[in-house]
């Protein structure tokens, strides 16, 4: 779920095999309890769409302690790995 897109509620299912259907319900419920997605029926779906301007707060306290993080990780020669996580984040944060 990246900004300006809407993904079924199938599609995290099926993204996470380990997750069950029951488990995804509740944690969108959640974000969309909190502002953090908005969801609309299309016949028997639900397409789910992020409202990144919800996640601005956590944005504006990330780029900076990650700036830190890394000019450490730079100064040591380690670099962050990219894991699906971190580039979920960076597409997020845009």
């Amino acid at each position: 779920m990246l900004r300006g897109s809407e993904l079924p509620a199938g599609a995290f299912v099926a993204a996470f095999p380990g997750v069950t259907q029951p488990a995804f319900s509740q944690h969108l419920k959640v974000l969309r309890e909190s502002g953090i997605a908005s969801v609309r029926a299309d016949r028997q779906r639900r397409l789910y769409t992020l409202a990144p301007e919800s996640l601005d707060p956590v944005r504006d306290w990330l780029v900076p302690n990650t700036i830190v993080v890394e000019t450490v990780a730079t100064k040591s020669k380690a670099r962050p790995k990219p894991t699906p996580a971190r580039e979920l984040m960076l597409g997020l944060l845009g």
